[in-house]
């Protein structure tokens, strides 16, 4: 059966910071009075976001809930902060930051994003949305000019459900409408995204734009490194 709709993950899928989110932090440091070498900011960033990664391994239903979703953002900025040597100024610059990022404003979609919504859409594809995200999903996505493309949007901490669990796909196959068959889940997590959809069926693809998973090409899945390359996949050939 030729596919007919396509969920897709938010965060480094379709939506990137407008501002990177070093000079977001430096910013909140220079609010509160202090300074801070912006070059150790931006250095530190991938150590933040490797610590991300331990905790959502150790347990990944933190975005489950609103105040656990919010509880990550706000305890990876403290850790960036105890990082960059600011200890003392970690819980309002986390604060900051962590509220800044709420505005749709601090967002913006990659560039290869509306092509390929305009694309499937003149194709007559369902479009929806899963992410592990907090109820400011809805807002972001609308104020970047996105809202319009997509049926289904599903935040994790609205539904009191995560990704990778099965239940998160399958609320959304039922929103949408669709079956797991005909369905695809494009995403940049491994876990979340990919190992996420596969379990119920829906065929994966993984958005590897920086070539953050290496040379290692997925057995189980398409692996692409612009979303224009979504409508040449053989998925959509059948």
């Amino acid at each position: 059966m030729p596919i007919t709709t396509v969920f897709f993950d938010v965060g480094n899928t379709l939506l990137t910071p407008a501002v990177p989110e070093s000079e977001v932090l430096v910013a909140a440091v220079a609010s509160l009075g202090a300074t801070v070498d912006a070059e150790l900011v931006r250095q530190s960033i991938p150590r933040m976001y490797q610590y991300y990664e331990q905790m959502y391994e150790a347990d990944n239903s933190i975005w489950a809930s609103e105040d656990r979703a919010t509880s990550i953002w706000l305890t990876m900025y403290e850790y960036l902060c105890n990082l960059i040597g600011i200890p003392q100024l970690a819980p309002e610059v986390a604060r900051l930051g962590y509220e800044r990022f709420l505005d749709p404003r601090s967002w913006k979609p990659f560039d290869d994003v509306m092509p390929t919504l305009e694309a499937l859409r003149a194709r007559g594809i369902r479009m929806g949305l899963i992410s592990n995200w907090d109820s400011s999903l809805e807002n972001i996505v609308n104020g970047v000019g996105l809202g319009a493309y997509f049926d289904v949007l599903i935040s994790s901490s609205v539904v009191g459900l995560h990704k990778p669990q099965p239940e998160i796909f399958l609320l959304a196959l039922e929103e949408a409408g669709a079956t797991a068959h005909e369905t695809l889940h494009v995403g940049d997590h491994l876990q979340a995204d990919i190992g996420g959809a596969a379990a119920v069926g829906i065929a994966p693809v993984l958005i590897d734009r920086n070539d953050r998973h290496g040379d290692v090409e997925g057995g189980s899945y398409a692996r692409v490194r612009d979303l224009r390359e979504i409508a040449n996949l053989p998925s959509f050939c059948a």
